[in-house]
């Protein structure tokens, strides 16, 4: 099944309209400025030649000047959210991706922990936060620092330059206080609210088994003290916000009165000074989102730090043996392997090769060791080879995968946020998922529950494939599925040229087993 978009540019596109985003959002915001300084000076030069005897002011140019300001300032307006809204959730989708990639390639125990309540609700918003940090943290900042180049410029033409540089050191001081804020405050906040959420979802899903076993009042008795604390966090934020507020806010008015001061003192003129003072209110009132761009950031950062950080060792971990694993242009291999032995059979060493667009499948009893065997060959894998052109080195679908609590559509976009609706549906159709009438705006309920254990193995193996990966490793494919449908999707698996697909399987299926390019390693086998 290929294709109908390749991901290859997908980074490139991201980091395109983030930096569109940005131009766009500094083209606003001087727009705005620059309306609201000459809007004043035209006001105002009007005001004195009226007022004059004799005047031959002219109006024609400065009102054309405040129309094209107005206009920039809308189209800038409109277009930056456009824009900067469309890369931040290439963003977020991109992090939900990546950690979506991450729990895939983890060990059983590590997946237990990550697919809990309280650790996969705060995974989650800490991809959003990750995200929606050029909306909230990079725009904020970069509109401040070319807003106050422009303005110190302005200033500086039209007085001297002692109001632009009182006016810079105004915003350089109101910058330094928001950067030495710390976003603690937020982040407890966010801390607090994802675990009250974790906790009320659980309780949901649950309700009728705790009800059962008497612990109703005791799970108000915690939700209660959840909410008390979500309280107090919110309201040591908010203090803290009010405290940073105050003080930016008298520093921006003695800049701002210190600014209009020294600079009607070399231009006592009524129009420049009105345009001086309205141009250095927009810029101090710029500067004062700097807080919220510092928290922002702060959250940011530790989501980052979470999202990036390493998974603990657990103890599956040392259960895992070794593997010496590789990938070239022409396929892939692994050797070294120990299979332990078991009452049928002889522990020995496992290795294959396989040819790149060929199929390597693993098989044997439940229990012979087939998902450990293809979970370490994929942790190797990835260590051992890197994605090139946006296409990922190894997916891996486990025997029991997740879905997250949504539609069949937003599921898939994880693996390639440029889907549409009308793709997905062709997807689902190749699967044969239409026939359940399965569309890209089927729900899937918690975890997937509405969804039959078949239709689950499918979405999960098509949500794989959109990912295009070189190396597509694959624990029980076939399982819920009927035999029609289990050779349709195994032809599917076959189909693929350009990635090496890993299967494990009970038994190798007759529509496999005449193949030129199926590699058979049964696990059962006793060995010389």
């Amino acid at each position: 099944m290929s294709s109908s978009r390749s991901p290859n540019n997908r980074g490139g596109r991201a980091r395109s309209l983030a930096a569109g985003g940005l131009v766009l959002a500094v083209v606003a915001e001087l727009s705005s400025a620059g309306l609201v300084g000459l809007s004043g000076w035209f006001i105002s030069a009007c005001a004195v030649a009226g007022a004059a005897t004799f005047s031959s002011f002219s109006y024609i140019a400065p009102s054309g000047g405040v129309r094209a300001f107005a206009l920039a300032r809308v189209a800038g307006n409109y277009s930056k959210r456009l824009v900067l809204h469309a890369a931040a959730l290439r963003r977020v989708a991109t992090a939900r991706a990546g950690l979506f990639d991450r729990a895939a390639g983890a060990d059983r125990a590590q997946a237990d922990g990550l697919w809990s309540g309280e650790l996969l609700d705060r995974s989650m918003a800490d991809a959003d936060s990750a995200g929606m940090a050029l909306i909230e943290c990079t725009a904020p900042v970069a509109v401040t620092a070319a807003l106050t180049v422009a303005a110190v410029l302005a200033v500086e033409v039209s007085t001297s330059i002692v109001p632009a540089a009182v006016l810079a050191a105004g915003v350089v001081v109101m910058a330094v206080i928001a950067h030495r804020t710390p976003g603690t405050a937020r982040e407890a906040e966010q801390h607090t609210r994802k675990a009250l959420r974790a906790e009320l979802v659980t309780a949901v899903d649950a309700w009728t088994e705790l009800a059962s076993l008497g612990a109703a009042e005791q799970l108000a008795a915690r939700t209660t003290a959840r909410f008390t604390r979500l309280d107090a966090a919110r309201e040591a934020a908010g203090r803290r916000r009010y405290r940073t507020r105050l003080v930016n806010g008298l520093i921006g008015t003695a800049t701002l009165t210190a600014t209009a001061a020294i600079g009607t003192g070399s231009a006592p003129e009524a129009p420049t000074f009105v345009f001086v003072a309205l141009l250095s209110l927009g810029v101090l009132a710029q500067a004062e989102q700097l807080a919220t761009a510092t928290e922002a950031r702060a959250t940011a950062k530790a989501a980052h730090r979470r999202l990036t950080a390493s998974a603990p060792n657990s103890a599956s971990d040392t259960a895992v043996p070794e593997i010496r694993s590789w990938s070239t242009e022409h396929g892939i291999g692994f050797a070294d392997y120990p299979l332990p032995p078991m009452a049928l059979r002889p522990g020995r060493v496992l290795g294959a090769t396989v040819p790149r667009g060929a199929m390597l499948v693993v098989t044997g009893r439940s229990g012979s060791g087939k998902s450990t065997l293809l979970r370490a060959l994929a942790s190797s894998l990835r260590q051992a080879t890197e994605g090139r052109g946006g296409r990922p080195a190894v997916v891996a679908v486990a025997a029991d995968d997740h879905l997250f609590t949504g539609t069949l559509g937003s599921n898939w976009r994880l693996a390639d946020t440029a889907l549409t609706d009308d793709e997905i549906d062709e997807r689902l159709a190749q699967l044969r998922l239409n026939d359940s009438g399965l569309t890209a705006t089927t729900p899937v309920g918690p975890g997937g529950r509405q969804l039959s254990g078949g239709e689950l193995r499918r979405v999960y193996l098509g949500r794989a494939l959109a990912r295009h990966p070189y190396v597509l490793i694959v624990d029980e494919p076939t399982t819920g599925l009927d035999e029609r449908t289990a050779r349709h999707v195994l032809g599917i698996l076959q189909n693929l040229p350009d990635t090496t697909v890993v299967l494990a399987l009970h038994d190798v299926p007759a529509c496999l087993e005449l193949s030129g390019h199926v590699t058979q390693l049964p696990l059962d086998h006793r060995g010389p």
